[in-house]
């Protein structure tokens, strides 16, 4: 027998044992956000939510579209907006939370880019990145729409 003939038999564990580690990942990752904490993007150590608000920005991007290089475009994009009803119809925005790891005591953002479709919001991806990158553009947030 030839190794073609072994192929499916090597090849579909594999798969299965991929596709249950995934789902293991956004189980864990889910009942994080239940909680309240975020992976940190150093140590994968549970960090709690620092931040005293949600903060929430404007994206100028319609319905599926996407962006690369993700962390440049939000800086350069993302437009503050105190709620949701200043959401254009179609247009994305997000909510970025502040988190801070005990274990390593160093501080990232969370961004949750999401459409809103009547009144509920679709999340279309999750981001996280360093807290300086995203600092000025919080302090902005802050000085103009914390209460």
């Amino acid at each position: 027998m030839d190794l073609i003939d072994y192929l499916p038999a090597i090849v579909i564990p594999i798969v299965i044992i991929a596709i249950v580690v995934a789902g293991i990942s956004i189980a864990k990752e889910r009942q994080r956000e239940k909680r309240g904490v975020s992976a940190c993007i150093y140590c994968k150590a549970d960090a709690p939510r620092i931040s005293q608000h949600t903060y929430l920005f404007l994206l100028p991007v319609f319905f599926g579209a996407t962006y690369d290089d993700a962390q440049n475009y939000l800086l350069s994009h993302m437009k503050p907006i105190r709620g949701t009803e200043q959401i254009p119809t179609g247009m994305r925005a997000c909510y970025v939370e502040v988190f801070l790891c005990p274990r390593c005591d160093k501080k990232h953002v969370a961004v949750r880019d999401f459409l809103r479709v009547r009144g509920e919001d679709h999340i279309q991806r999750i981001y996280r990145f360093p807290y300086e990158a995203f600092r000025p553009l919080l302090d902005g947030w802050e000085q103009n729409y914390a209460n």
